[in-house]
């Protein structure tokens, strides 16, 4: 009784002082970043991919990145407007897969629809090219869910490329940021 009367003392003493517990901190540099939006919240991290700051001209863009699973969840991609992805089937996507070659890799892509464009995009600093959830899990111990920031991280593929297939950015020129399950 008396460890649970000190629990609630500090409980109410630090009130909101308690980290979220779910927190990401955005990466700085790149072509391309990972950065949080502000639809996220404590136990939900809403991530968009933007371009950094010099303009790009390109036609498709994703990434895989690898993340402990065993901490999130995916909650949903939403396709960005920039490289219009066109009607069903749109050409985005996102996903968490828990088997196969891609096992624990959140891996996305997005690409213009080339009966809606058929031709490389300019897109200003700034621009949100889609939009990544991912949900704090039941019972996630506290942890690293993947840290961009660490001395030697390359995400294993991932960038942006023009119509014809070449790199406008490459794996290393993405800036990931870094989160963590603070419970």
């Amino acid at each position: 009784m008396k460890h649970m009367i000190l629990a609630l003392a500090l409980v109410a003493a630090c009130g909101d002082n308690l980290p979220a517990p779910l927190a990401y901190t955005d990466p700085s540099g790149g072509k391309l970043r990972l950065v949080r939006d502000g639809k996220s919240s404590a136990k939900e991290i809403v991530l968009d991919l933007v371009v950094g700051k010099q303009p790009l001209a390109g036609y498709s863009v994703g990434f895989d990145l690898p993340l402990d699973d065993t901490r999130v969840t995916f909650g949903g991609f939403t396709p960005g407007t920039a490289l219009d992805p066109g009607p069903a089937p749109v050409a985005a996507m996102g996903a968490l897969p828990d088997a196969g070659p891609l096992a624990h890799m959140l891996v996305t892509a997005q690409s213009h629809k080339a009966t809606a464009n058929d031709a490389d995009t300019t897109l200003a600093p700034g621009t949100v090219l889609y939009s990544v959830t991912l949900d704090l899990g039941a019972g996630a111990p506290k942890g690293i869910v993947f840290d961009g920031t660490a001395a030697g991280f390359v995400l294993p593929s991932g960038g942006m490329r023009d119509r014809s297939g070449t790199a406008v950015v490459e794996p290393a020129d993405v800036a990931i940021g870094k989160l963590v399950v603070n419970r």
